[in-house]
Formats: C-alpha cells, sequence, structure tokens
C-alpha cells in the first residue's frame, strides 16, 4: 500500500490540473481554486470472478453472479448496473430467470455451492427463501422454454446435482422461492450440466462420467446415451451441453473440444478443437446458426453453421465452421450468455449481445452480429469497487473510509502546506491569480497518513457504509444487521504531550428495528438513517442517550412488468427491479435526505423523514448525487451522461420546491458531451467544500460561485457553476488567434493512440476539460477547499491479487 502524495508531478493527463478552481476559467474569468491533487492507493481492491451468467427472457436485463456470492442486474440498453444484492458468504455456482405464472413477473434464482437454491429479490436487495436441494451443490440450473408452460401450470426449473440426480423445481405462483416437485433419474458421476431440449419436453445433461444424457422431461427415462471421449480409453468431464432449435447438441468438454451432435441420432457432426484447455462456457445465436465457446484458455471462439453441396436429393448439406476468436480476458472465462435487445430505433428487430465474464471480474459485451469486425466492449472498468467516502468537516487532515467485502477500514489523509501559502500571489489581485504555482508542482507533506481503524464482519459481507461529516461515527450494513462505531481520539499526556494515539472504537448500541438488515445506510453527526427492505425508511437519533426513531412508511411495491418486448417497455424495465431507495445521501448540515431508486429521487427533512412534494425524475438511472456544502444545491448524474443540478433554497427555507437552475438547462448538451468523453459511466459527484470569490472580478448575486467533479472509472471533469461550458472539441488545425497549423505526422499511430483533445495543452483553461486517468478511477472527490482527492490502482496490481490463470500463453501459439 503506497502513501499518498499530493501534487505529484506527473505525465499522465490525471495530474493536468490547472491552479484554479474548475479545470480551467470559464470564458472571461481568470484563475482561482484546484492548485493540488491528492492521488491515493492505500486502500484494498479484491474483486471476484465472475461464474455465471443469466440474461432475462423479456427484458435486456442481464444477472451477474459472482464467486464470493454477491450478484448484480445490469442493464444492457444503459450499460451501467442497476442493482448489487450481497449474497451469502458462500460461492455462486448458477442462475436462472423463471415466470411468476400469477403476476407474469420474471424471478432470479440462484445456486450454491452449499447445496442450497435461493431467489434472488431485487428490490429488496436480498437473498431469501433459501432451501436445500437434497442432491447435494447444485452445479446448473436451467429453466424450462417458455413456450412449454402449460396454462395453470408452474414454471419448471431443473437442477443438476453432485449426486448425479436431476430434479425438477417449480416457480409457483404467489409463492415465495421454488416448489420441490420430483426427481427424474441419478446417473452415474457428477452431473454438471443441463439444458432443456427439443421444445422442453426432453433434457440434455452431461456431467464428470462423459457421457450426454437425453432424458424425458416427464417421466425421466433415458432416449439416447453419447459418449463425448474422442477415445474408449480414457473419459472426459462434460462441462457444458447446449440444444439449438433444430435439435443439435453442443458439448464442451475437459479436452478443449466442441462437439455438435446429432439429437436424434446421437451421432457425432462435427468436433473442433480450436481450444487448448477445458470449455467451461457455451452460448448460442436464438436461431441456432452461430455458437460461441469459451474456458480456461480465455478465448471466446465462434463456430458458424453454413450450407456446403447438395447431397443426396436436392437438399444442401449444412456444416459447421471455426470463424475465429477474441481475447479480451487475461484469465479463465467461466460464463457466457447471448442476451436479446432492441435492434434500431423503432425497436421492430431484435438483436444480440455476447457477454462474457471471467476470473479476472471483467464484463466484456460483444455485438453478435458483427463479431468478427468489432472489438469487445468492457461495460465497467472498476468491477466490484469498494465504497468509499471522505469526511472534511473534521479538524485537518480529513478521514477517508473504505469497505470492500467484510472489512472498513478508515484512514487519515496525508497532511500537506498550505497550498494557498506557496502561492502568495493569489491572494492579491487578478495578475496575482493568473500567476499562480506552476501546473503539478509538488507540495510539502507535513503529516504522514496513517491508518487509525479497522472493521472486520464475522460472517458476513458489507453492503452499505457510510462515514459522518466530522470522521466521528461510521455505520456500515450487512445481510444480517446494521452496525455503527464512534472513533474517540485520545492525547498522550506526559513527555509526548501533544501526540495522539489512534483512536478508540466503540461500538455503539442502537435500537433492535434499527439492528436490521437494510439496503442503504448513512450517517450525519446526529443521526442514522436506514433505507429498509420494506421500502420504508428509519431515522435514528445518535446525539443523547434518549434514542429517538422516525419511520417513514414503505410505499406501494412495484411489481417487475413483462409486457411485449419493446422499446418503450425495454428500456423502462429496470425500474421495477430496483428498490425505490438503493442510495441514500445526506447534506453536510443533516437537515436533508436524498433517496435515490428506481422511481426516481424522493427528498426528505430529517431527522422527522418528512417528504417533500416533488420526486425528481429522469429519463434513465440515476448513478450518483450529492448535496453542495451549504446544502443550497443538489447534483445527481445519469446512465445518459446527464448532470442534472436543482436549487434547493426552497427547501432549506421551509417550502418544497426545487427547481433545476439556469446554468444545468443553458449548458445541458455542452455538459453531457463534456462527460459523455469520460471511459464509463459517472459513479460519483463531489462539491467544492467551500466557494472562493474571483480575484478582481465583482459577483452578481445571480451567479452560482460552486465547483463540482464529475468522474467516472475512466477520469473526471470538472465544471465551474459561475461560468458557460466550454466545447471540448476542438479543432487543432485552427489556433486560438484563427491562425492554422499543421498536424504533426505520428508515424504509424492509429487514431485513437493520438493524444485526445481535452488532453492535449489547448484545452487546458476551459470549463469542462476532460481529464483522463491511466489507472481506473475508483473514487474522486474533495478533500478541502483545494485539493482533489483520486484513488486510483493500476490494475496489474488488481490482477496481481487474483488467482493466476490455468493456462499460461505462450508466444507464437494461438
Amino acid at each position: 500500500m503506497g502513501a499518498g502524495k499530493r501534487g505529484r508531478p506527473s505525465s499522465t493527463p490525471a495530474a493536468g490540473f490547472s491552479p484554479n478552481g474548475a479545470a480551467g476559467p470559464g470564458p472571461g474569468s481568470t484563475s482561482s481554486g484546484v492548485v493540488a491533487l491528492h492521488r491515493s492507493r492505500m486502500f484494498e481492491w479484491k474483486p471476484s470472478a465472475v461464474v455465471a451468467i443469466a440474461p432475462c427472457p423479456c427484458a435486456p436485463l442481464f444477472a451477474v453472479g459472482y464467486e464470493c456470492g454477491s450478484l448484480e442486474l445490469w442493464d444492457m440498453l444503459q450499460l451501467v448496473c442497476i442493482q448489487t444484492v450481497i449474497g451469502p458468504a458462500v460461492e455462486l455456482t448458477s442462475l436462472a430467470w423463471a415466470r411468476d405464472s400469477v403476476s407474469n413477473a420474471w424471478r432470479t434464482f440462484a445456486a450454491f455451492l452449499d447445496g442450497t437454491i435461493a431467489e434472488v429479490l431485487w428490490h429488496q436487495a436480498a437473498v431469501a427463501h433459501s432451501m436445500d436441494s437434497y442432491g447435494g451443490v447444485v452445479w446448473a440450473l436451467a429453466a424450462s422454454p417458455v413456450s412449454a408452460v402449460k396454462p395453470g401450470f408452474s414454471h419448471v426449473v431443473a437442477a443438476a446435482c453432485d449426486d448425479g440426480s436431476v430434479r425438477l423445481f417449480g416457480c409457483e405462483g404467489g409463492e415465495p422461492g421454488l416448489i420441490p416437485e420430483r426427481v427424474l433419474t441419478r446417473l452415474e458421476g457428477r452431473l454438471l450440466t443441463v439444458a432443456w431440449h427439443a421444445g422442453g419436453t426432453m433434457l440434455a445433461v452431461a456431467g464428470s462420467a462423459g457421457n450426454i444424457h437425453l432424458l424425458d422431461a416427464v417421466t425421466g427415462r433415458e432416449h439416447r446415451r453419447i459418449t463425448a471421449a474422442s477415445a474408449t480409453s480414457r473419459t472426459v468431464t462434460v462441462w457444458r451441453v447446449l440444444s439449438l432449435p433444430d435439435g443439435t447438441v453442443v458439448s464442451g468438454d475437459s479436452d478443449g473440444a466442441v462437439q455438435m451432435w446429432d439429437g436424434q441420432f446421437g451421432t457425432l457432426l462435427q468436433r473442433f478443437t480450436q481450444h487448448r484447455a477445458d470449455v467451461l462456457a457455451l452460448a448460442a445465436t436464438e436461431d441456432g446458426a452461430n455458437v460461441f465457446a469459451a474456458g480456461v484458455d480465455s478465448q471466446v471462439a465462434m463456430f458458424t453453421r453454413v450450407c456446403g453441396g447438395e447431397g443426396a436429393g436436392t437438399h444442401s448439406v449444412e456444416s459447421w465452421v471455426y470463424t475465429h476468436y477474441k481475447r479480451p480476458h487475461t484469465h479463465d472465462v467461466r460464463a457466457l450468455a447471448l442476451l436479446a435487445v432492441p435492434d434500431g430505433s423503432s425497436g421492430s428487430g431484435r438483436g444480440a449481445v455476447l457477454v462474457s465474464g471471467a476470473v479476472d471480474a471483467q464484463l466484456m459485451a460483444y455485438p453478435a452480429k458483427t463479431f468478427l469486425q468489432e472489438h469487445p466492449h468492457r461495460l465497467c472498468k472498476c468491477p466490484q469497487r469498494p465504497l468509499c467516502q471522505v469526511a472534511i468537516a473534521s479538524v485537518p487532515p480529513p478521514r477517508l473510509m473504505v469497505a470492500q467485502q467484510d472489512t472498513l477500514d478508515v484512514w487519515q489523509l496525508a497532511g500537506t502546506a498550505d497550498p494557498v501559502a506557496a502561492a502568495p500571489a493569489l491572494r492579491s489581485g487578478a495578475a496575482g491569480c493568473a500567476a499562480g504555482p506552476p501546473e503539478g508542482e509538488p507540495l510539502e507533506l507535513v503529516a504522514a497518513p496513517r491508518h487509525l481503524a479497522r472493521i472486520r464482519i464475522r460472517g458476513g459481507r458489507i453492503a452499505s457504509a457510510s462515514l459522518s461529516p466530522s470522521g466521528r461515527i461510521v455505520a456500515c450494513t450487512t445481510p444480517y444487521g446494521t452496525r455503527a462505531y464512534c472513533l474517540q481520539s485520545h492525547e498522550v499526556n506526559g513527555a509526548a504531550a501533544g501526540r495522539t494515539l489512534p483512536p478508540a472504537l466503540e461500538r455503539l448500541k442502537l435500537p433492535a428495528e434499527a439492528e436490521a438488515p437494510a439496503i442503504a445506510v448513512v450517517a450525519t453527526d446526529k443521526h442514522l438513517v436506514l433505507a429498509l427492505r420494506n421500502g420504508g425508511l428509519l431515522s435514528c437519533n445518535l446525539s443523547d442517550d434518549t434514542v429517538t426513531v422516525h419511520r417513514k412508511a414503505a410505499k406501494e411495491p412495484v411489481a417487475p412488468s413483462v409486457a411485449p418486448y419493446s422499446q418503450a417497455n425495454a428500456q423502462q424495465a429496470w425500474r421495477s427491479y430496483c428498490p425505490t431507495a438503493a442510495q441514500l445521501v445526506a447534506a453536510a448540515d443533516g437537515s436533508l435526505l436524498a433517496a435515490v431508486g428506481g422511481q426516481g429521487i424522493t427528498l426528505y427533512r430529517l431527522p422527522d423523514l418528512d417528504s417533500l412534494d416533488r420526486t425528481l425524475h429522469a429519463d434513465c438511472a440515476f448513478t450518483a448525487a450529492a448535496f453542495s456544502h451549504d446544502s443550497r444545491l443538489f447534483a445527481a448524474t445519469t446512465s445518459a451522461c446527464q448532470l442534472l443540478v436543482w436549487e434547493m433554497s426552497g427547501v432549506t427555507a421551509g417550502g418544497s420546491d426545487c427547481i433545476q437552475t439556469r446554468w444545468c438547462l443553458d449548458n445541458a448538451d455542452a455538459i453531457t458531451a463534456a462527460i459523455s468523453r469520460l471511459p464509463g459511466t459517472p459513479n460519483s459527484v463531489s462539491f467544492c467544500p467551500a466557494t472562493f470569490p474571483r480575484c478582481g472580478v465583482a459577483q452578481p448575486k445571480a451567479v452560482l460561485p460552486y465547483r463540482l467533479v464529475v468522474n467516472s472509472p475512466g477520469g473526471m471533469v470538472h465544471f465551474d457553476l459561475s461560468c458557460n461550458v466550454a466545447n471540448t472539441y476542438l479543432d487543432l488545425r485552427t489556433t486560438g488567434n484563427g491562425g492554422t497549423v499543421e498536424r504533426r505526422k505520428r508515424g504509424r499511430l492509429r487514431p485513437d493512440q493520438l493524444p485526445q483533445p481535452e488532453d492535449r495543452p489547448e484545452s487546458r483553461g476551459s470549463n469542462g476539460r476532460v481529464i483522463r486517468t491511466v489507472h481506473p478511477a475508483v473514487w474522486v472527490g474533495h478533500v478541502g477547499p483545494a485539493d482533489l482527492l483520486l484513488l486510483e490502482k493500476p490494475w496489474e496490481e488488481v490482477l496481481g491479487a487474483l488467482p493466476p490463470p490455468l493456462l499460461t500463453q505462450r508466444y507464437g501459439h494461438g
């Protein structure tokens, strides 16, 4: 773990801050503001491997299961994670979607390594209704096709169990969890995979014995047995089977072979050995024309059905050919899935997107129609990033909270010399402001960073955590309850007077109802607010001995819809799976609370939880939100790269009216264009904790002298709300005075290797300048009036903490 440094000189774009309040002054303004950037890697970041991906049949949503037991729900249209659920501390093995026959809602079920099957309640952010399979570990789940479900009957889910049995479970309408129905048969070895065959009337199962069995889904009678091994001298393990619409069965085994079998006669149609190790995952397009395979060698290969010459009679002979492969992952690929999404603006057609997940925790998306022509798209540069928050109201230096898995750490950041003192000219007139310290100049450290406390949760993992503005109260919630702690500093008497010991950590006693599991938690200096799983809110007073609890009743839950697949329904399908309060944001003074959820943002007054009449809405999902330091402004970002800022002066004065700022309305297109230049979706917003009057410039009352930073996993953009946003698309063929310059040739560099417009010196000084980071930016926020904290870590260091690849690539091979 490296110590943090401020203002460290660097050749990377991340260090390119101007000595002014935003990324640069707006048109007609002078410089003032940010002079230091605190870059830190002193935190742990340990993502977990992707083991299962299951697309929702009725909407462009897909569920992702991780080895640690956590789950995520992604929206492919917005390319954003809608909801995260912290499951049990047991490895997840498989996922499946089934339809409720009463509400027509699609429900998600997960199997775990301890032999249990549970339901994932997305709008409660919980894994509930767990039951034992009575067959050992369930290695695979598969829901029958919807067309095979008879009216009035339950949707059947088949499970391949460790004891060699095939067990069927029913998703009964209105009943929680799955209902055991029957055991079809018990076969030799472990069953590792299961797929529905012949339109839902038969099952294809396989496992460690090396045989593929075709079973009657009603009687369990075996119709066909296929030996997958190419030689009888040894057996292979069949990791995955897949059934195509025409009855062809596809298998992937431990020999690295992808084999196509005739489902009627059991004969081998084609065998491919392009993979150099086990094939762990298979996927196919809806028409069965393309098959994708991946496994231990980390390559994603494509096989295509082609029509050859004419055979007997007039019918053409169909065969399979190996097309090509891509290798975007560094580790074993354990999950593949094809997701249907609306194709085109009208939504009349249906496209398909291939999604892959690997041990390197990365999710990659490939357009199935143009798999060979386009590169895969990485869905998130910071998968499973830690929960981070900074307390800036405490006595300097500020404190940093980092929560990851079952560990919560509190750090005291490094102290530096006053950046303004380093540039006395900043205190004088406008000319002095423009002089400022040189960009990227290092600052002297006056105190090293300190690790103040570590909280380790036994038997559970942290779902949400919060640090109070003073840095004294820290709270976290797990699937098993909520806890709050107080950090109390103690001075050392005697010769070492003036020095301090690490603060004592004292657990606060909460009321029984406040210790319940919650979706989100936020702590102020006086209150603790929980977003309960039933949709309600609970506020607990921590300022005195008499604990006061305020409750906000839950709103009427919105049932997930399964309307016919259309563009309008697909874009809004995510709302019914997202809680009404998935994230809580409190003002620094503890007066206001914002609950961010699927239905929008609802504002409350603390501590009584009196809700305002108006709910803030957007056409897409909100990804981050924050109050200004004086609670006058409230800002939120969306998955469409929008930045919405509301004026809260009417709310703070006792009213209920909040209006969008004029700056936001006038610069909407330029703001979206600037944020769109950031790699990834915006995931945090931070207001500057103090505002500075511009040197030598009179500030009219109508101008809002506020500054904020929006960051994504790939960089940040700084906005000054008192200036118009400059155009980030620069024409480098013209200079500022209208002259022309010739572009220097860059050899054989591709266009994407050339410096981007926002990274070039010509862009410095423009409001809304995009600053990219070389390494993943886990979190960016203010730690003082003139300081920004950038939490980053090279992805190579993250990969170094993961298990090594099972197959090492050799030069000149594949």
